[in-house]
């Protein structure tokens, strides 16, 4: 098998663009629109990497840090750890208060959306031209009149837990 050596050289460009034509620079030198927002978008990247670049040199090279420097370094590090703290504490009750309700209803829910969503599966399946809606509207139904014949009371407590059931 011979290797044939290319001779022909293949460009597309960009489709629409003529010989000769710059995007982001107009015939006097000046930049058009986009070449302006490229300019800028490349001087704020280049911002972004070197206070990246500062901040790592500052926190791997401490002992070249100069006093005033590394006070300032500190300062910064304990007040943002204070930050951190402070909005724990504000955060913390509504975290809590969240996580008790989930625990309380979140299981009723889930065992109402596995319910339905079963219902939906099995109806399809035994009768498919019946639609979901009929099937969603035939189960909240079910559970209305559960409700009117005090179904929930009687087996949930008033935050929403299951009652023991007495032996």
């Amino acid at each position: 098998m011979e290797v044939m050596p290319m001779t022909e050289l293949y460009h597309h460009g960009i489709k629409g663009m003529h010989w000769g034509v710059r995007r982001f620079q107009n015939p006097d030198g000046t930049l058009t629109a986009a070449g302006k927002r490229r300019e800028q978008a490349n001087s704020d990247r280049a911002a972004r990497k070197e206070a990246i670049k500062q901040r790592d040199w500052n926190a791997k090279n401490a002992s070249r840090l100069s006093d005033k420097e590394l006070t300032y370094q500190i300062l910064r590090l304990q007040r943002e750890k204070q930050l951190k703290q402070l909005t724990d504490d504000v955060v913390r009750p509504g975290r809590k208060k969240t996580k008790d309700l989930l625990d309380r209803y979140g299981n009723q829910v889930l065992a109402a959306a596995v319910t339905a969503a079963t219902t939906v599966y099995v109806t399809n399946k035994i009768n498919p031209r019946k639609s979901t809606y009929d099937t969603m509207r035939e189960q909240s139904e079910a559970q209305r009149r559960l409700a009117q014949e005090g179904y929930y009371q009687k087996n949930y407590d008033s935050e929403g837990n299951p009652r023991k059931k007495r032996s």
